[in-house]
């Protein structure tokens, strides 16, 4: 097997078999572990697994809390991240994020953290955002206002998947949530909300 290529804004795990593309910096992870350990969800929902690199780096973090991973295509998951799914805690739904038998799985899972990071991160948002109970947080990846420094990335390298008019829907809901404070997702692309 060949190396991966290093892309600005990615880091690579290498694991003892493989090689896994993690779509986010070591700083975001850092962030997302701290968050975890903050809140101590019961549940953390990753919508969008892809290759699994940040499962495999999250699902240490949740300890007995039980972490559903969301994939389409779970073909692109790697042998050892579906490892780890197969764990009493762990659950990894095949299927499309807006198929509403998800739902049932997820409505009255509380205290839960759900992670958009699909490929429809906007639209998962708005979707998502209908399953939080009181308590619950929910966060995008890729969100970028045009002015935050991203530490590790260049700016020409930053890809912006969810703009600030994707946000509107969660954060002009203030009847029902409010915006985590900034300082926790400083110099990254994280953003996030608490349902009151």
């Amino acid at each position: 097997m060949g190396r991966l290529e290093e892309i600005p804004g990615t880091n690579i795990i290498r694991t003892t078999t493989d090689e896994i593309r993690l779509g986010h910096t070591w700083h975001e992870i850092d962030v997302l572990k701290g968050l975890i350990r903050l809140e101590k969800p019961k549940f953390f929902v990753e919508i969008g697994v892809h290759e699994g690199g940040l499962s495999y780096l999250l699902m240490p973090v949740v300890g007995d809390a039980k972490y559903y991973g969301v994939e389409l295509y779970c073909n692109l998951i790697r042998p050892e991240v579906l490892d780890l799914y197969t764990h009493i805690h762990n659950k990894l739904f095949c299927m499309d994020c807006f198929d509403m038998s998800l739902w049932k799985h997820l409505v009255d899972k509380t205290p839960k953290i759900i992670y958009c990071d699909g490929g429809h991160k906007a639209q998962e948002l708005l979707h998502f955002k209908s399953t939080c109970a009181s308590g619950d947080i929910i966060l995008t990846h890729d969100f970028y206002d045009g002015s935050r420094v991203v530490k590790d990335v260049p700016i020409q390298n930053i890809s912006i998947e969810v703009t600030y008019n994707d946000i509107v829907p969660v954060e002009f809901d203030r009847e029902h949530f409010e915006r985590l404070d900034e300082d926790l997702f400083k110099e990254t692309r994280i953003i996030g909300w608490k349902r009151k």
